[in-house]
């Protein structure tokens, strides 16, 4: 009987080490598919040999929690019990078939070497087309609403298909000992495919009305930036108003020196009130020629917003746009938190030195898209490793979660690089993004 759990055992072990490596993206190393093997193995055959069906949580729970450590991703925490649910409601199918076509009983199956061993390839066989058609349905709909899912959430989903896979073996394993009749093994099978049909439904159900909830989030925050970019379009349109204004003003006394031949004080009135006036209109008017390299609204507006609101404050604001830029392959409700986050604490640093100055580069590297920023600052003796860390601040009580908000976001990418750097007293943020 113990060769018939080990042989058993080692086949599952298989199988479920088959559905990690088909719902696992990107791929693992070798060793970490031998350490799910070995722990499947392992946990199945002590399940088996002392038939404690409860011990199934334990099995599902470890195996979950070395998907997400190895993965480093949480919403990999589904893969194992998903996997072993698809797994055991092939396993029903395939025995409903075997049962009504050559009448072979569970009974049969599990005291038969070759059947145990034909029936986990028939397995197989049957769930690895569903579980890569899964793997793609994940990367194409689910990922990006995963990732924006609270943890709370994602911890009861991950519940409910633990129970979901307790139910399946409990109802699969409930005639294993038991000669039952084509009808009564055909209503068992049934009810193991419904309730997991039902499962599921319930799930995606939960699924679309989070994914909605965070279409309808992502449309109020552009709807916000846009109203935002609006308002500073009228702010660009009365500056204009008062610059015409001025120049009339400006004319008409230039006018009044030069009749009156006053020559000297039409010397010192250019050099204290003209060239200021030039200079700051320069400044502005190169914020915005240089934004006119992007072609994304949601990029332009939260970029158009910050740099103009350093400018209105006296800072030095050096931008570099020198490519065109169509898209960014991120999600543009990140991108715009990211970049209001990191000018936002570029502007208030630079704003206590006596001399702020900030630098914003954007480019292209290689296909890649780069952001640059860099601002003066008042070195507190905080290291760049504390600066992202919840809660630490030099700003005082309520602040100190920008920074960690920034790495939460930008960690949920595979495609992006971002480091933070100390350099000649200048504070930098590098982002990469491919």
């Amino acid at each position: 009987m113990m060769t018939l759990y080990l042989i058993a055992s080692i086949g599952i072990g298989i199988m479920m080490t088959c559905d990690v490596f088909l719902l696992a993206h990107p791929h693992l190393s070798l060793k970490k598919y031998l350490v799910f093997f070995l722990s499947f193995s392992a946990l199945f055959f002590i399940m088996n040999s002392f038939a404690y069906y409860p011990m199934l949580f334990v099995i599902l729970a470890v195996n979950s929690i070395l998907a997400v450590k190895f993965t480093g991703k949480f919403y990999s925490v589904f893969y194992v019990p998903l996997g072993y649910i698809v797994n055991c409601v092939s396993i029903n199918i395939i025995g409903l078939a075997a049962n009504m076509i050559w009448d072979v009983s569970v009974q049969e199956v599990n005291s038969d070497k070759c059947l145990i061993l034909l029936h986990n390839v028939s397995t197989m066989a049957l769930s690895c087309p569903f579980l890569y058609l899964a793997r793609l349905l994940f990367q194409k709909y689910l990922i990006s609403t995963f990732e924006k899912m609270s943890r709370r959430l994602l911890v009861l989903i991950v519940l409910t298909l633990l129970l979901c896979a307790f139910m399946v073996l409990t109802m699969s394993s409930f005639f294993d000992n038991v000669e039952v009749s084509h009808r009564e093994y055909f209503l068992m099978a049934s009810s193991v495919i419904l309730y997991f049909l039902f499962t599921v439904s319930m799930i995606f159900i939960v699924l679309h009305t989070a994914r909605k909830s965070y279409e309808a989030e992502k449309k109020v925050e552009y709807l916000e930036n846009l109203n935002e970019y609006t308002r500073n379009l009228e702010m660009v349109y009365d500056n204009l108003r008062s610059f015409r204004h001025d120049y009339i003003n400006v004319m008409a006394s230039l006018a009044a020196y030069i009749d009156e031949e006053k020559y000297e004080e039409l010397e010192a009135f250019f050099y204290e009130h003209i060239l200021p006036m030039q200079k700051n209109l320069t400044q502005k008017n190169g914020a915005l020629n240089n934004l006119l390299h992007i072609h994304l609204l949601e990029l332009k507006s939260i970029l158009y917003t910050k740099l103009l609101l350093a400018v209105n404050q006296d800072i030095e604001v050096n931008i570099d746009i020198p490519d065109e830029i169509d898209s960014v392959p991120m999600d543009p409700v990140d991108l715009t938190r990211v970049l209001g986050i990191y000018l936002d604490n570029a502007i208030e640093a630079c704003l206590e030195t006596e001399r702020p100055v900030l630098n914003f580069h954007l480019g292209k590297m290689n296909q890649d898209i780069v952001f640059i920023i860099s601002n003066t600052f008042v070195d507190r003796g905080l290291s760049v490793a504390q600066m992202h860390k919840r809660d630490v601040t030099t700003k005082g009580e309520g602040h100190g979660i920008g920074l960690c908000n920034v790495s939460e976001i930008l960690n949920r990418y595979d495609n992006i690089f971002h480091e933070t750097l100390i350099e000649d007293g200048l504070f930098i943020q590098q982002v990469r993004i491919s």
